[in-house]
């Protein structure tokens, strides 16, 4: 597996565990991978997941549920795996192109 293919499966990974609830936002340190990622990570895993009342969980991209944790975590990443790659691109893109125009 190319070297990108283990990063993209990695931050599809974070985002699901994120978004089902199985992983704290605290636990997702920027050592390996750089803040601005991190932060797309967090932002995109919060539109992922409608939890209802009794906590079950339902996936925002396509209505399917109710899940438990792990079920949402599991459908997330066999169904929308490419589709979470691309939204935490596009958000790490944003929040990159839009701090290099801050001046510390």
């Amino acid at each position: 597996m190319a070297r990108k293919s283990v990063f993209q499966a990695k931050i599809a990974e974070y985002t699901a565990m994120l978004a089902s609830g199985l992983m704290d936002p605290s636990e997702l340190e920027p050592r390996v991978l750089s803040r601005h990622v991190v932060e797309a990570i967090k932002r995109v895993s919060q539109l992922l997941v409608d939890e209802a009342e009794g906590g079950n969980l339902y996936c925002r991209l396509c209505n399917k549920g109710p899940y438990t944790r792990k079920g949402m975590y599991l459908h997330l990443i066999r169904v929308h795996n490419s589709t979470i790659i691309d939204l935490v691109t596009a958000e790490s893109e944003r929040i990159y192109s839009s701090s290099k125009h801050v001046k510390p």
